[in-house]
């Protein structure tokens, strides 16, 4: 285990990330080489972050609507890494299927924070501004999402994205 810079045994984050030392000898965490990509749960994967494989789990039981137990896998993983905006990205979208709204917007806007170019993360927390009648924000998020799909050249999320503002700007 890397000591980050923190003393040894003077901190909860050192116990905690000893715990989660000994976990990754039960669940190895290998790097992937694949692609996924499915925008309503997760982000494309280019096997660039060492914790991927951890993320895929998540995104697993997310897809087998085990929101508590993707969470939990998303923590971990944030935990490991703070910096990781995939897992607040995806622990936000776990927490808004559960309801966790307001947990929700913390995680997209964390994610929004450690990587302004997540356009996926405006889009979903574009989505609960909506549900929550906040609709200003709301747009304002998908306006983001839009911009930044057309900068990525991402043609469908970027559809999606306009079909979406023109039936909220028709239906306020």
């Amino acid at each position: 285990m890397v000591n980050h810079g923190y003393p040894l045994g003077s901190s909860i984050l050192s116990i905690a990330m000893a715990m989660l030392g000994a976990l990754s000898l039960i669940f190895p965490l290998p790097l992937l080489t694949q692609d996924i990509v499915d925008s309503e749960r997760s982000l494309p994967l280019l096997g660039d972050h060492p914790l991927e494989e951890r993320l895929i789990d998540g995104m697993d039981e997310g897809i087998k609507k085990n929101y508590r137990g993707a969470i939990a896998i998303f923590t971990e993983l944030i935990l490991l890494d703070p910096s990781y905006a995939d897992a607040y990205f995806n622990r936000g979208i776990a927490r808004a299927k559960i309801a966790d709204y307001q947990g929700a917007i913390a995680d997209h806007s964390q994610a929004i924070t450690l990587n302004p170019q997540l356009a996926e993360a405006y889009k979903a927390r574009g989505k609960i501004y909506w549900q929550l009648g906040e609709q200003a924000q709301a747009i304002a998020d998908l306006e983001a999402a839009l911009a930044l799909f057309s900068d990525q050249e991402n043609l469908v999320s970027q559809r999606e994205a306009w079909e979406q503002l023109q039936t909220w700007r028709s239906n306020p």
